[in-house]
């Protein structure tokens, strides 16, 4: 057998070991049997040129505790007997090591497939480089980028990948927005683990009925709380709002389904 032969076979043979071991990943982690990892490791988004910026979100991350995402921790046990009627082994959010290297830049609109897939790979070596393999097996690893940010300017779009039980999270270097940082942590958390978005990405309207907190309210309007992966509370047919911390946010019937929560009938 010539050399290429034997070099594709053991290219084969790492693609089937990664596929094996990703598919193992969401399995194992949607059974709900064990406890749910979830690792925070922080990373500054700012640029290191602006010296007084930089400065300044790495001043705020370095205050960060694992208390400050406990809360999630708290909001997937609550949810979830919603809907098994009984507890879960506890979730388990910690705080990890802070990454000094940002993510790839996330893909502009209009690039090429080979593009897209390009910065596929970058970012699952971005994953790969920054947690060691076997210590990040079986865990959802969450690197949160902090920035300064400005008033009424959204900051990048974040993202949760299933193949990987990875995501990449942008938020706010704000005290007062810990707790609407983690409702964007949770969204992106829950995409992880087999969550699709429930909005119209044309306008961020929830979708109804999946995207509503409660679409058998009555009246409709204005809903009570926020369905996590719409992200917005509807206030009336055209308004709808962020929620301010995962106190207002529930996890919809579909959202449930997708990361196998399916009802028990009562």
């Amino acid at each position: 057998m010539s050399f290429r032969a034997y070099r594709i076979i053991l290219l084969l043979s790492i693609l089937f070991a990664i596929t094996g071991i990703t598919y193992w990943e969401n399995w194992s982690v949607t059974q709900w049997k064990t406890p749910l990892e979830v690792v925070i490791y922080p990373v500054n988004g700012e640029d290191v040129s602006d010296a007084d910026v930089y400065a300044g979100t790495q001043a705020f991350m370095d205050t960060l505790t694992g208390s400050d995402f406990q809360e999630i921790s708290s909001f997937i046990d609550r949810q979830s007997e919603r809907y098994l009627l009984k507890k879960l082994p506890v979730t388990v959010v910690r705080l990890g090591p802070q990454v000094k290297a940002q993510p790839p830049a996330a893909q502009s609109q209009g690039r090429s497939v080979f593009d897209t897939i390009l910065w596929s790979l970058k970012l699952r070596y971005y994953a790969f480089q920054h947690t060691p393999f076997m210590d990040s097996l079986g865990k959802v690893r969450l690197f949160v980028v902090y920035h300064k940010g400005e008033n009424n300017m959204p900051l990048q779009h974040s993202l949760g990948l299933k193949k990987g039980l990875f995501g990449v999270v942008h938020v706010f270097a704000r005290t007062e927005q810990k707790k609407q940082n983690n409702v964007v942590i949770t969204h992106e958390l829950l995409h992880a683990l087999g969550a699709t978005d429930k909005y119209d990405p044309s306008n961020d309207a929830p979708r109804f009925p999946d995207g509503y907190g409660d679409p058998q309210q009555q009246p409709l309007f204005p809903q009570q709380q926020a369905e996590i992966m719409a992200g917005r509370r509807m206030l009336s047919p055209n308004r709808w709002e962020q929620p301010m911390n995962l106190g207002e946010v529930v996890i919809g019937p579909a959202t449930a389904s997708e990361i196998r929560w399916p009802p028990i009938s009562r």
